[in-house]
């Protein structure tokens, strides 16, 4: 009973995440400059000819993230994505453009080579979103887009029981504080997909 309330708390943790993606129609929590995560403004949402996931629009993800500039403006980022996020209806075309050696939407009489091959290193599917929108992030390491913080750091459930007195059996209380927020849209790209 304990691991299984360990793990209702994690599942806790990863809803939270998803709600706030969720905010502005899917657009991702409001920024301190009152766009939201995925904007134009910021150049991480696909506007021009967004679709389902193909070669071509892994690529046009890719180039948008690796387009980002630092804070002052001054430099290129130069992030790729490593993370491709989407609803489990998506997952098969995103296995397929990330993993075929060849391309397939390019003319049947000629093979070109799959320009999106090994893109991204973890694909991501969960029934937390549905619709046809799917997200690219970088490296969490390299340039965070959300951030899940814990109180005085402890990412552990706080699991406590008391054994009844007055009818039989044993009431569990579990506890876990932490927050979820974004931290910089540059290292994430959003395709609303169809």
């Amino acid at each position: 009973l304990a691991s299984s309330l360990g793990r209702a708390a994690r599942r806790t943790i990863e809803a939270a995440v998803y709600a706030r993606l969720a905010e502005n129609s899917g657009n991702g929590p409001t920024l301190e400059d009152g766009n939201p995560l995925f904007h134009s403004s910021h150049g991480n949402l696909i506007s021009s000819g967004p679709g389902a996931p193909t070669v071509a629009q892994f690529d046009a993800m890719r180039v948008l993230m690796a387009q980002q500039k630092d804070v002052g403006g001054n430099d290129y980022l130069d992030l790729r994505p490593a993370i491709w996020l989407g609803p489990l209806s998506l997952r098969g075309a995103a296995v397929g453009v990330n993993e075929a050696e060849y391309d397939d939407e390019a003319t049947k009489n000629q093979r070109r080579p799959n320009i999106s091959r090994g893109l991204v290193r973890d694909i991501v599917d969960t029934p937390r979103l549905t619709g046809n929108a799917y997200y690219m992030f970088a490296d969490p390491n390299e340039a965070p887009a959300m951030e899940v913080a814990f109180l005085d750091g402890n990412s552990e459930p706080f699991l406590e029981s008391q054994a009844g007195f007055t009818v039989d059996g044993t009431a569990w209380k579990v506890r876990l504080d932490f927050g979820v927020a974004p931290r910089d849209y540059r290292g994430a790209v959003k395709n609303p997909g169809q």
